[in-house]
């Protein structure tokens, strides 16, 4: 019996924390999602790398993170997407307005200026009764990251070993602690209000 009260109990508590998160602002449940995936893949990634080492820890990208933005995508009704202008999975390269704008964050850095970092608004359409707003979050590079992404003095040869056959076309390299890694693109729809629509 306790158990299944047990049960029931989470469920409630995750049909509520899908009401509260559908109730968010469009820009709230951006930045919410993005810190949320930023803090699991940095857990998932320290744990990993504790337990298998760098080499062991690669999987953690690729096969993890599309479940845990999977989980984000049903609590908060979105759509996420990890991109940069150099991909390690194809899959994952950016839109034409993803790539414009990542051209323009990465001029921007290299001028020497600071980058937003939080959620921050780059594109709003409108398509029918619907509002479509595309956010983005930047993702610089960290220093656990560079024994993947880094210059090849930094990547251990047991990392480089697994990238030229898992990914024989990445791109994905070169970057030092601090470099704009690349972007969460995330995309909130949204019901334009009946007083608002267009006539």
């Amino acid at each position: 019996m306790n158990k299944i009260a047990f049960l029931a109990a989470g469920v409630i508590l995750a049909a509520a924390t899908l009401l509260q998160a559908a109730e968010l602002a469009p820009k709230t449940k951006a930045e919410a999602a993005a810190g949320r995936l930023n803090l699991e893949m940095r857990k998932k990634l320290t744990l990993s790398i504790q337990q298998n080492g760098m080499a062991g820890a690669m999987d953690v990208c690729a096969k993890e993170a599309p479940s845990v933005i999977a989980d984000l995508e049903k609590i908060f009704g979105i759509t996420i997407k990890r991109t940069a202008l150099n991909v390690r999975n194809p899959s994952n390269a950016p839109d034409p307005a993803e790539k414009a704008l990542l051209e323009k964050l990465e001029a921007v850095q290299k001028k020497g200026e600071s980058l937003p970092q939080e959620a921050t608004l780059f594109s709003e359409t409108e398509s029918g009764k619907e509002r479509i707003l595309r956010f983005y979050k930047p993702v610089m590079m960290q220093g656990t990251c560079v024994g993947c992404h880094g210059t090849p003095d930094k990547i251990p040869a047991d990392v480089k070993k697994v990238l030229a056959a898992s990914y024989p076309k990445d791109k994905a390299v070169g970057y030092k602690e601090g470099d704009l890694r690349g972007i969460i693109s995330i995309t909130v729809k949204e019901k334009i209000p009946e007083n608002e629509l267009k006539k």
